[in-house]
């Protein structure tokens, strides 16, 4: 991993502070996880698309309600 810093205004701390309390996940955490699923993937959005649309008709285990959760799910495998 690389180290890098970030200026941050007061609305994007209190989001990031919120959600740390409520995920019990640390700051860093929640940066890495963002960047993952806006600007990182491991499938383009046509594959991802597919998986949702296959859960939805039945041929797995997961459903998902949006491709963004499909892309989350499949991020954390």
């Amino acid at each position: 991993m690389t180290r890098v810093q970030i200026l941050l205004d007061k609305k994007e701390v209190m989001a990031l502070r919120k959600e740390a309390a409520e995920s019990g996940k640390s700051y860093s955490q929640l940066v890495r996880e963002a960047i993952d699923n806006l600007y990182v993937s491991r499938f383009s959005d046509t594959e991802v698309a597919k998986l949702a649309l296959d859960a939805k008709q039945g041929k797995g285990t997961k459903r998902f309600k949006s491709l963004q959760d499909a892309r989350r799910h499949l991020w954390s495998l």
